[in-house]
């Protein structure tokens, strides 16, 4: 594949006729997300909302990444006109967002993807004897279990678990914490 600013580099000279390009860098720029909108007015929150969406674009710099091999009086540049901190920023050896990659995993072809993977139930909570779903308090008691998903089948284990806690009489209260790891995270 060839990255977008790779094609850019190339064309330098179409985009500034005229000019002597002498080199030419790759950074990337994260701005501060946080939404600050008033909700008193639930009228005027759709505008708001669209007023803060488009000064996003505009918001301060939270994190500035170069190439590692971007010229020192460049980046200081840079560091200069972003108003950004020195630790905030970071010099990556390699392209600076692989997001676009993620559209190959979509190409309808079976010959390039690897055979879908079929998570495992642990041994410690498999029931081998009986059909029924392994009683996972009771595994619980009998030892430590280490998960490792997607290895490990997430509804075999954690489902199973919150399922029957939150169908259990002796349990007060079932309490976790969620992390999203991608845009698509469940």
């Amino acid at each position: 594949f060839i990255a977008l600013e790779e094609v850019i580099a190339v064309h330098l000279d179409k985009l500034f006729p005229g000019m002597e390009v002498l080199e030419h860098h790759t950074f990337r720029v994260t701005r501060n997300e946080d939404l600050e909108v008033e909700e008193d007015d639930a009228e005027n929150l759709l505008q708001a909302l669209e007023k803060e969406l488009l000064r996003r674009r505009f918001g301060p710099p939270v994190r500035l990444e170069v190439t590692t091999d971007i010229n020192p009086n460049i980046k200081a540049l840079l560091i200069r006109e972003l108003g950004v901190e020195e630790s905030e920023v970071y010099s990556v050896p390699a392209p600076l967002d692989l997001r676009g990659l993620s559209a190959i995993s979509n190409i309808d072809r079976a010959d390039l993807h690897y055979p879908k993977h079929v998570p495992h139930t642990s041994r410690y909570l498999n029931e081998s004897e009986t059909s029924k779903a392994a009683n996972v308090f009771a595994a619980m008691r009998r030892r430590d279990i280490l998960l490792h998903h997607p290895y490990d089948s997430f509804s075999t284990s954690v489902q199973a678990f919150l399922e029957q806690a939150a169908a259990d009489p002796k349990v007060q209260a079932i309490k976790q914490t969620l992390y999203r790891t991608s845009g698509d995270s469940p």
